[in-house]
């Protein structure tokens, strides 16, 4: 049980900073590349069904492209502390429940005093 605790750990971990190198790679990009996808919106299948259910949606997918691209611009110099911080606390927290876990099939599987015969 202790050795699948800790392979479940094993490959969290490693999904975890899968996760992180993405992010990291996010953020460094030019933030040049999110302005493009503007001109995508426009092409949207059924557009004028999505208005019906939702008006205005296109200037606010427009909107939050904006701000997606200015916030990647602010943050790409912040990359490496962000994206190591969060790692970090991510990596021990992962450590500490898998600790945790280690502890409590200890403690519930120790060996019962055999009686003397």
């Amino acid at each position: 049980m202790i050795a699948a605790i800790w392979i479940v750990t094993a490959l969290l971990l490693g999904l975890w900073s899968l996760g992180a190198w993405g992010v990291y790679t996010l953020l460094q990009a030019q933030p040049g590349w999110i302005g493009e996808l503007g001109e995508l919106v426009d092409q949207v299948p059924y557009a004028a069904v999505i208005d019906r259910w939702f008006p205005g949606w296109q200037e606010l997918l427009r909107a939050l492209l904006e701000l997606t691209e200015s916030t990647l611009g602010l943050l790409g110099g912040a990359a490496p502390l962000i994206v190591w911080t969060a790692w970090g606390v991510g990596a021990a927290g992962l450590a500490v429940a898998a600790g945790g876990l280690t502890l409590i099939v200890k403690l519930l599987s120790r060996d019962k005093p055999r009686a003397a015969a």
